[in-house]
């Protein structure tokens, strides 16, 4: 991304969340093609919610949206 990374961003949603005191947090999903632990270390302590590494099924991804929709 040119100004910001995902965690920048993410971390970014989540103080503005909290300032305006949003009572359901958006979803944020990481995809990415990095797998190390600290790569998904950083995306949890950044606010992700779920840490998904490249390549990913379109039904799985499908299915994750399908129930977050449902909730």
């Amino acid at each position: 991304m040119p100004v910001m990374d995902g965690m920048v961003a993410t971390r970014e949603i989540r103080k503005l969340e909290h300032t305006r005191r949003v009572p359901k947090p958006t979803l944020i999903i990481a995809l990415t093609g990095l797998s190390s632990a600290t790569s998904r270390e950083e995306a949890f302590s950044s606010g992700v919610d779920l840490f998904l590494t490249k390549p990913v099924r379109l039904k799985d991804i499908r299915k994750i949206l399908d129930n977050w929709v449902g909730e």
